[in-house]
């Protein structure tokens, strides 16, 4: 099953995170600020199916519309709403999908995450959320992260419950994303999960 990408959500207030330095990296895959550089990137994202559905990516795609959210991203950070990664291999530094964690308020978190088709059935996806989960967890502002995932999106939910995520058990719920209406599973690790029992960080896994 490829891995595709969980669904990002709404952001709601500011929350004060920057970017690891250095970025953090396990030798495959680095996480990093988006660029400029990344265009060729958004136009393989915008030609796919369902990562348009679900995120911002514009579609169809323009150099303009591309360049805007490539700005947008960043700004995600210089507006306090989180943080825009852009997933990159550690040997090229190619961009090859992304992730992205937007403050809910109290606490909470977003997690959302895509691969382009080229780089899908590599694990691309589980190696960005094992890396920026426990850095993530350690920020003194992050007490509980959420990834909200598509029920028949198996490989998406694969690749949170490898990083100890925990599907609550009334976890069906109706959002908004990227303009459209989606049943989803909410996945949470850290505060009140339960297989955490926590209220805080410091006990999550």
């Amino acid at each position: 099953m490829r891995e595709r990408s969980s669904l990002p959500g709404v952001h709601t207030s500011a929350v004060a995170l920057d970017y690891p330095d250095p970025p953090l990296d396990d030798g495959v895959v680095r996480l990093r600020p988006w660029s400029d550089a990344d265009l060729d990137a958004v136009v393989e994202a915008s030609r796919d199916p369902y990562i348009p559905k679900v995120t911002t990516v514009p579609a169809p795609f323009t150099k303009g519309a591309g360049t805007r959210w490539i700005v947008r991203q960043r700004a995600r950070r210089t507006g306090g709403t989180g943080l825009s990664f852009a997933i990159a291999r550690s040997a090229t530094d190619e961009a090859v999908g992304g992730l992205v964690i937007i403050h809910r308020g109290k606490g909470v978190h977003g997690l959302g995450y895509w691969v382009l088709p080229s780089a899908r059935r590599e694990a691309v996806a589980s190696r960005a959320v094992a890396l920026v989960v426990p850095w993530a967890i350690a920020q003194g502002d992050v007490t509980e992260l959420e990834a909200l995932v598509e029920p028949w999106n198996e490989a998406s939910r694969r690749v949170a419950e490898r990083a100890g995520f925990v599907a609550e058990r009334t976890a069906r719920v109706e959002t908004s994303v990227a303009g459209r209406r989606a049943e989803v599973i909410r996945y949470v690790l850290g505060g009140q999960s339960p297989r955490t029992g926590s209220t805080g960080p410091g006990q999550s896994r």
